[in-house]
This record gives C-alpha cells, structure tokens and sequence, in this order.
C-alpha cells in the first residue's frame, strides 16, 4: 500500500513553519534518509509555469523548494539541482528569475538548470501508448535523486495538474508541442513510465481552482502532501480538490494499463482527508469560451484551446470583451474557414497556415497571446 502524508497549518504558515510542514511530510513517508544518500546528486523540479504571471498559487512557493533545498543538504546531498522548463510563451531564465527561485536556490547553493538551455537525451519509452520515444533534461535524468514539487492547481486541459503532469517541465519545448498534438493523457502517462521520481512534494499552501494553471481564483489550503508514489499522491490531491478518480482521464487510462490498482487504496497518514471539504470550481475546458466568440473546431490540440482561454482572460482583465462581437476564431488541423461568415475570421495556428489569405492569419504552434491580442484587435476593430 502507498503512503500519502497530509500536512495542515491552522493558518497562514511563515517560513520556517513551512519547512516544517514540508520536514514532517517526509518524515511520515519515510524522511529523507530513506531517500537521499550523503554524495549524491537530487535534481528538485518545481513548478515555474510562466513569467507572466508569477505568484502564490501558480508558482511553486519558493519555500517549498528552499525547505527541499535544506533537507537534501542536511541529508548529505553533494549537489542539489533546481531544473525546470517554463511553458510555451515563456522564456525559462526569465521565469525562473522573476519568481524569485532563481536567486533563492543560487543563494543556498544550489545550481538552477535552464531545461530549454541545457542538453537533452532521447530515452526509450517502455511498453508506450503513444510515443516511443522522449526527449528530456539531461541534467535531470543524470541525477542520483529526482524530486518533484507540483502545485495544487486546476488545469484547463486535464481537469487539475499535480505530480504526473508537473513533469512536463523536464522536457523541451519542442516536446511539449508534440505532446499536446499527438495526446497529452497518453503522453504524460508515457513521461512518467520513463522519467520515475523518488518523491513527489505538493504544494497546497496556496492552490488554484477555475482557470488553471495561471488565472484561476486562489484557495489557502495551507497544505504540504508528500508520497515516494506520483499515482497515489495524484488520487489523494484530486479528492482534496473535490474530484473523483473516474473524472480524470489520465488517471483512469493509468489504471487501465496497470500504473497502479484502484482497489487499492492509499493509506493517507497526517491530516484527515475528511478535513477538506471546499469543491474546486471545474476548469472551462470545452470549446464555449465567451459570450460574442465563435470557435470554428476540428482536431484543435488542447494547446491552442488552452490559448484561447488565457486570451480571452486577459481581454476580461483589460476589460475589453463587452466590445467583442461576432468574434470567429478557426483552429485546429481538420477545420476549415467557412465561407459565409459576416465577419473576417482568425486563422489560428501553424497547422492552418494553408488557410492564411482567407483571414487575418496568427502563426505559431501554439500562437501566443500577444499574437492573438493583436488580431483580435484588428478583426473586431478594438483600440
């Protein structure tokens, strides 16, 4: 049975009552004896998922990872590594800096891995649903020790994104783009089959529902959850958040190919799930994005629908969308622009460049919101 510790503060924590709760949540799964040898090398992989918006909730709370950068060096580690890889529209070291980790993890002593500036390695994938092969962070798979600290948050692709979807980050952009074409369930169930983490670290101190994983409401959980097992700390944080397993394709297709047994249960030491009580508020993860826009669809990757909703987010932010009318958005590699639309429509995506003099055409595979901002701006005449 696997072993998923729950640790709550009464309030909101300070800093060192935080290393506390990340001590004591492995500590109940075994500490970090059981994981770190004195000499090795741990690779931490937080969750740094865009520049744009960094802050509680979003980001890994630099604590966490200063608590995890602590415990390994007391633990012995001869090298302690911070590696990650920022999303599409964010360039890694800017990311990286402007959430403060950066300076942190140099400070402490630790070394801070570009994954979109370092050298990646192609590993095999065994018995793969959908690639079979990936590429990831060398830095990242070299290491003695791999360590991942997700955040709690909802996830406008996948329901909610924790431990297994926290480590798209080890891999390049460009894999991240396939990912997202060819089937992000299936390929993150592949990633987690090739790259195993010895711990996985959640941060609930601060989570988000709504528009994850960037524009959603905060919820102060003040909560650390540990497990040695990514599945089983995934179905005891999705049951936080209010979900059930059978709502969540990837764990679901886990299942199915023996990643782990739903008759079993994980044995959930610490704080009392039945301490959580607040139902996340579900992602919009459909293709009815906003009062005025019209999404013209087929085979659109959850890339590009992802960028339409954080585009349409920043329009509500510039209160600007009670000016939107009649907006035609065409996207993915199957659709085609129709021919009497009253308005000119956008073209969205490198897969429809073929399409791009029947509209006003934003390249990019996913375009970025600035892109789209501008077209938008263009087609619905918007100052």
């Amino acid at each position: 049975m696997s072993r998923v510790s729950v640790v709550k503060s009464p309030g909101k924590p300070g800093d060192e009552e935080v290393y506390g709760m990340v001590k004591k949540s492995v500590d109940l799964v075994g500490g970090m004896e059981s994981i770190v040898k004195p000499g090795q090398t741990v690779a931490l992989k937080p969750n740094v998922v865009t520049g744009r918006v960094t802050a509680p909730g979003v980001t890994t709370d630099k604590r966490v990872v200063a608590a995890m950068i602590r415990l390994c060096q007391e633990a012995g580690a001869g090298k302690v590594l911070v590696v990650e890889g920022a999303g599409y529209f964010t360039e890694t070291a800017k990311a990286l800096e402007l959430s403060g980790i950066k300076e942190m993890a140099e400070a402490m002593g630790a070394e801070v891995v570009d994954v979109d500036r370092s050298e990646p390695v192609e590993l095999e994938v065994p018995r793969p649903l959908i690639t079979d092969k990936i590429r990831v962070s060398k830095r990242f798979m070299d290491a003695d020790v791999r360590i991942n600290l997700p955040v709690m948050k909802t996830h406008d692709q996948l329901l909610v994104t924790l431990g297994v979807k926290n480590m798209k980050g080890v891999m390049p952009k460009p894999m991240k783009r396939r990912f997202h074409a060819i089937g992000v369930v299936k390929g993150i169930i592949d990633l987690n089959k090739t790259v195993p983490i010895d711990l996985t670290v959640l941060d609930a101190i601060v989570a988000m529902e709504g528009l994850g994983p960037s524009f959603g409401p905060k919820v102060e959980l003040n909560t650390v959850v540990a497990s040695k097992d990514v599945w089983a700390l995934d179905r005891v944080a999705s049951r936080m958040m209010g979900f059930e397993p059978e709502e969540l394709d990837y764990l679901m297709e886990a299942a199915e190919h023996g990643l782990y047994d739903p008759a079993e249960e994980p044995e959930v030491v610490g704080e009392p799930l039945s301490s959580y009580t607040h139902r996340f508020e579900r992602p919009p993860t459909d293709l009815e994005f906003a009062e005025g826009v019209t999404v013209i669809s087929e085979g659109a990757c959850s890339a590009c629908r992802g960028t339409i909703h954080s585009v349409v987010y920043d329009l509500e932010q510039m209160k600007k969308m009670g000016e939107i009318r009649d907006l035609f958005i065409v996207v993915g590699s199957n659709a085609e622009p129709p021919g009497d639309l009253p308005n000119t429509p956008i073209i969205m995506g490198t897969c429809l460049k073929k399409y791009e003099n029947q509209g006003c055409y934003v390249e990019g595979c996913p375009p970025n919101n600035d892109k789209m901002l501008a077209a938008i701006r263009q087609v619905c005449d918007i100052e």
